[in-house]
C-alpha cells in the first residue's frame, strides 16, 4: 500500500471510490467529531452543498461506526464545475481542538494510507485529503491544512454557509476539557486605538479583551473580512497604542530572514510573548495562493494575528495558519495584502524602507509594546 505524506498524491483508479478512516481517541466520530465532504472547483470556490455526517448527497454514501467511519464516493456525479472534492474532519461547533483524535489513518481504495499526528494541532477543522481531476484523471492528494477555527469559518471562505454545530444540538467538550467558550490569539497596534488580528481568533466570540504587560481593555470589532482572515478591532478607552511600522515598497526576498512574535499557548490567565526565527521559505501558499508567503519560525496555537518581521524590525506579513504535520510550513498574509486592507479601512499605517538592520533581541524589545494577547470569550 503507498503511504503519502501530506502535499504528496496518486492516481485512484476509478471516479468510484472507497475511503475509510480510523482515530485512536475511541468512539470519537460522530460525538465530538465528524467528516464533511466538500465539492469546489480549482479555485476552491463552492460548487454544491456540502455532504456532512447526518446529511448524505447523490454522489455519496456513508457507512461504519464511530470508531471507523467508511465512504464511497461516485466523483463523476459530483455537480456540475466541481473538479475536486475535499476531505475536512472538524469538531462540532469547533467546540475544541482536533488533539483530542489523537492520530488519523486513513485508507482510498485499499491502495493509498495516510497518517496524521493530531497531538499538537490546535485547529477545530483540517482539510486531510482532496480528490482532484487533472487531465481526465481522477488523483488523491494527501493535506494537512488547518483551517480557520472552525468548519462554517472554512466554509464562509470558499463561499459556502454550512451549520457545523451537533445535529442533535449538544455542546461536546474535547478531552482535554476545553470548549467553544473561549479563544486565545495575538494581535499588533495599527494605530493609536486599534488592534488587527486574524479573523477565525474572534470568529463566534461576544467579549474582546486585549492583553500584556501593559495592562487590559476591552476591545470591539469593527471591520471583519473573513476571506482574508482580517479582524480590525476597536479598543474601548485606549491607552493610546503604540503602532508597528510596515515595510515600504516590495515585498519579502525568498530566504529573507523573519521574526515572529506572539502569544501562542497562552491561557487566559497570563502568559509572556514568545520570539521565535525562520526565513520565507516560499512566496506563495497553498494551490500558488499569492495573497500568503510560506515561513520557517515555529509559531503554535495563540499565534494566530503575530506579526512577522523583517531584520529592520518592519512588518512584512501576519501569521495565519500551518500545516501541522509538516515541518515548520507555516503561512501569513502578505504585507501588501494586509496594507490595503487597512487603506480600506481609512487607517493610515506608518511605513519604512527598511534601511536599518536590528539583531533579534534589539527588535523584540522595540517591538514588545505594540504586541498584545487576544482573549476572547461567549458570554
Amino acid at each position: 500500500m503507498m503511504r503519502l505524506i501530506p502535499g504528496a498524491n496518486a492516481a485512484i483508479p476509478s471516479p468510484q471510490s472507497e475511503w475509510t478512516l480510523q482515530s485512536s481517541g475511541s468512539s470519537a466520530f460522530g460525538e465530538f467529531a465528524a467528516v464533511a465532504l466538500l465539492p469546489v472547483d480549482e479555485k476552491r470556490q463552492h460548487k454544491g452543498p456540502a455532504a456532512l455526517f447526518h446529511i448524505e448527497r447523490e454522489w455519496m454514501e456513508w457507512s461504519g461506526g464511530p470508531e471507523k467511519i467508511g465512504c464511497s464516493v461516485n466523483l463523476a456525479k459530483l455537480p456540475q464545475g466541481a473538479d475536486r472534492l475535499l476531505m475536512v474532519v472538524y469538531s462540532y461547533g469547533a467546540a475544541g481542538p482536533l488533539s483530542a483524535l489523537k492520530t488519523l489513518h486513513l485508507q482510498v481504495d485499499n491502495q493509498i494510507e495516510c497518517r496524521l499526528d493530531l497531538g499538537e494541532t490546535g485547529e477545530s477543522a483540517l482539510i486531510i485529503g482532496e480528490y482532484y481531476n487533472r487531465n481526465d484523471l481522477w488523483k488523491f492528494r494527501a493535506l494537512a491544512e488547518g483551517s480557520a477555527y472552525g468548519l462554517s469559518a472554512l466554509g464562509r471562505r470558499i463561499g459556502l454557509d454550512i451549520d457545523d454545530a451537533h445535529p442533535k444540538g449538544r455542546t461536546m467538550p474535547s478531552e482535554s476539557g476545553q470548549t467553544s467558550t473561549g479563544a486565545t490569539g495575538t494581535g499588533f497596534a495599527v494605530s493609536t486605538n486599534h488592534i488587527l488580528t486574524c479573523a477565525h481568533v474572534i470568529e463566534g466570540m461576544q467579549e474582546i479583551h486585549i492583553a500584556s504587560f501593559e495592562g487590559r481593555y476591552r476591545a470591539e470589532p469593527v471591520v471583519v473580512d473573513r476571506g482574508n482572515d482580517f479582524a480590525l478591532l476597536r479598543v474601548l478607552e485606549s491607552p493610546g497604542l503604540k503602532a508597528v511600522v510596515f515595510k515600504d515598497g516590495a515585498g519579502c526576498d525568498l530566504g529573507e530572514p523573519v521574526v515572529a512574535l506572539g502569544f501562542p499557548l497562552a491561557g487566559l490567565a497570563g502568559g509572556g510573548m514568545h520570539v521565535t526565527q525562520g526565513g520565507v521559505s516560499a512566496l506563495f501558499g497553498l494551490h500558488n495562493d499569492s495573497s500568503l508567503l510560506q515561513f520557517t519560525a515555529p509559531i503554535q496555537p495563540g499565534s494566530s494575528g503575530s506579526p512577522l518581521f523583517d531584520s529592520s524590525g518592519a512588518v512584512v506579513a501576519m501569521v495565519t495558519s500551518t500545516c501541522p504535520d509538516a515541518q515548520n510550513m507555516n503561512f501569513a498574509v502578505k504585507g501588501a495584502l494586509v496594507l490595503s486592507f487597512l487603506e480600506a479601512c481609512r487607517i493610515g499605517a506608518d511605513k519604512t524602507p527598511s534601511s536599518r538592520a536590528l539583531n533579534t533581541a534589539e527588535l523584540a524589545r522595540e517591538a514588545q509594546p505594540s504586541l498584545w494577547r487576544i482573549e476572547a470569550r461567549n458570554l
